[in-house]
């Protein structure tokens, strides 16, 4: 995860070195391995380098063609080397690093070579022939990069605070995005990458995207969306889970390339498990080389939402080195007192900041994550269709009939909205499910909103909301209810900000577009079936591919599990440990920035985090939690400049238990 800046004076003022030195110096967790800056008059490149794999450690970036005079810059892990080895000039070493290959790629395909990149990455090309810069992102928005640009320059950078370094820089919160963030269409589903950031005047190059910038102007434009392929239809249900299991092992393998330790968060559900399980099975069978694997499991000691248990049997059947993370007394939503920049809204300290912090100091540089399982796997309980279309009657009046008794839904919506409806054409549903969602949104319109957002704010958050989820509907994709849920969760890539700097880069292989391409293309009811005799029918018959494709790689106990794990007792903990907190910032003739900034009504805010106290959890709940992060993120702007962008490095700490390697 080495970090990248670059500066482009359009009107061809000289670069000032120092300016560079500065960005590099405001991600210094990036450069372990260190710094390098190239300028030429009015462009300059900087790179912080932490090495992963064998390539990086022996490149040294920037990278100058000695062809063409083109510089690069990049973060990047490429997936498909062999491919582009054969594809590019003959006679290529085999351990060409990446970035020497994209700009090989550039070189030879122009324009048209991020398509022809999978994995990771972001890169900067100086190309001096045409006095042009080319930025670009991987298809799942792995990398970052961030860029701001302006009639004389343009800047460039992995992380938003580098950009803010520059003292002409106005800091000032995006309006429009906050009240995105705080519409119920953005709230209920985790939060999927945009454009615009939440700091006016800065944006992300989107993933799937290519930016190049001369002296004319600049150009955005998507060079990858993802897409599905006809449905896949296979005689046995083995098959898909065959294809399922190779995919999944080629995109894990790609992401255990490192020239050191691999780490793995490690919770007691199916994700996180079956990424650990299944990086053994590789390492036992010489598919991925072993440099050193731990893992770091979340602990609850005393808590409901403690899975001690799960982890346990996992870290039993594969025998890597375990650290245990004790959580429950360090994790925050809100912070009162903010004491350095964030780049979002997020948990004050979450979870994965504290493994980032605890695998940093057992000397790992990157962390598996089984994020996005869910949106891989998620709840997909409207396969209707799919039976019809198969003349699979028996088995769709089974489904029905579990989804009613676990859903509660009356028989005629079912019928309606989720096996007639979907046999039409998309083009024909488009209006008649406008035509649905306008008349259901006038009749819950007064309960879309918690009754403690601002007067002033409702009207506003409701007509978005209404752009938002009819905008939806007009450009449906799919006449399967299914499909279009699934494309949804898993496309734009989901964001997965921290509150701290680390040294670790977290890795997502659920990321990976193979296997987003090949789900997509599955029929429904391969994915999910409630299960009506388990504790969660829903849950209980999600994720059927991924359980019954790790079967004997996953320990039973995890891969048979029929609920998942509420961690509304983890809130209850903090909010009770840190009450004086809450108050001191909500409390009665206080005035949270929330409340001054006109998004909240202080006295009824005031009253639900009261209820939130005594254990009430109702559907705003997760509302509460946006309001909290809201609130820690703008009390940033009250700080003096320096600290406002400088970020917090994740601190490792002591409150961690090292298992050992369990045999």
């Amino acid at each position: 995860m080495s970090g990248l800046v670059c500066l482009y004076h359009r009107d061809g003022r000289p670069i000032d070195r120092e300016s560079l030195e500065a960005m590099l110096a405001a991600a210094s967790h990036r450069a372990l391995d260190g710094c390098a800056i190239w300028t030429d008059p009015a462009v300059g490149l900087g790179y912080g380098k932490t090495a992963i794999t064998l390539e990086e450690q022996r490149e040294r970036q920037p990278l100058i063609s000695a062809r063409t005079g083109c510089v690069i810059v990049a973060d990047a892990r490429l997936d498909n080397r062999m491919e582009l080895l054969a594809e590019l000039a003959a006679g290529l070493s085999p351990t060409i690093s990446d970035a020497d290959l994209i700009l090989l790629a550039y070189e030879t395909w122009g324009m048209e070579a991020p398509p022809r990149l999978l994995g990771d990455f972001a890169f900067v090309i100086w190309d001096p022939r045409t006095q042009r810069l080319v930025c670009a992102r991987d298809t799942s928005g792995e990398r970052s990069l961030f860029y701001r640009v302006d009639q004389y320059t343009f800047a460039a950078a992995s992380e938003i605070q580098q950009l803010l370094q520059d003292p002409a820089i106005t800091i000032a919160p995006n309006e429009e995005r906050i009240r995105d963030y705080l519409t119920p269409y953005r709230v209920f589903r985790n939060d999927q990458e945009q454009h615009a950031t939440f700091f006016e005047g800065i944006f992300a190059v989107p993933a799937g995207h290519l930016l190049s910038i001369d002296a004319s102007g600049h150009r955005l434009h998507r060079y990858w969306e993802l897409t599905a392929r006809r449905e896949i239809r296979y005689r046995r249900p083995a098959e898909y889970l065959q294809h399922f299991a190779s995919l999944f092992g080629v995109a894990l393998g790609a992401r255990l390339r490192a020239a050191g330790p691999i780490g793995a968060m490690l919770s007691g559900g199916l994700d996180s498990a079956s990424i650990v399980c299944l990086a053994h099975l590789l390492y036992q069978q010489d598919a991925a080389e072993n440099h050193g694997f731990a893992t770091f499991g979340m602990v609850f000691p005393g808590m409901d939402c403690d899975e001690s248990a799960f982890i346990h049997d996992v870290e039993a059947k594969c025998g890597f080195e375990s650290y245990r993370v004790l959580v429950a007394d360090r994790v925050a939503q809100l912070e009162p007192t903010a004491s350095g920049f964030l780049a979002a809204p997020v948990r004050a300290v979450a979870e994965v900041d504290l493994v980032l912090a605890e695998a940093a100091r057992a000397g790992v540089r990157t962390l598996l994550s089984g994020h996005l399982g869910d949106n891989c796997f998620g709840l997909w309980l409207h396969p209707f269709d799919g039976l019809i279309r198969r003349w699979r009657f028996e088995s769709l009046w089974r489904e029905v009939q579990a989804y009613r008794a676990a859903s509660g839904e009356r028989l005629r919506k079912i019928a309606a909205l989720y096996c007639l409806l979907p046999l039409l054409p998309v083009q024909w549903q488009r209006p008649l499910r406008s035509a649905y969602l306008r008349r259901k949104l006038a009749h819950e319109r007064a309960d879309l909103l918690p009754s403690w957002i601002a007067e002033g704010m409702r009207d506003d958050l409701l007509e978005r909301e209404e752009a938002m989820r009819l905008g939806a509907e007009q450009n449906r994709r799919f006449s399967s209810v299914e499909r279009e849920e699934m494309f949804a969760t898993l496309y734009p890539p989901e964001v997965m900000w921290t509150a701290g700097a680390s040294p670790v880069q977290l890795v997502r292989p659920f990321s990976d577009r193979r296997l987003h391409e090949f789900l997509l293309a599955v029929p429904a009811e391969e994915l999910s079936q409630p299960n009506p005799y388990a504790m969660d029918p829903l849950y209980g018959g999600a994720k059927l591919l991924l359980r019954r494709s790790m079967m004997r790689v996953l320990p039973e106990s995890v891969r048979t599990r029929t609920h998942k794990t509420n961690f509304n007792s983890l809130f209850l903990h903090e909010i009770e440990r840190r009450w004086d907190a809450y108050q001191a910032m909500f409390g009665p003739s206080r005035r949270a920035e929330v409340v001054a900034r006109g998004y909240v009504d202080g006295p009824r805010f005031w009253d639900r985090l009261g209820k939130s106290r005594a254990g009430i959890f109702d559907l705003d709940s997760i509302y509460v939690m946006r309001v909290l992060y809201l609130e820690t993120w703008l009390q940033t702007f009250n700080l003096p400049r320096l600290q406002r962008v400088t970020v917090n490095t994740v601190a490792a700490s002591t409150s961690t238990q090292r298992q050992g390697v369990l045999v």
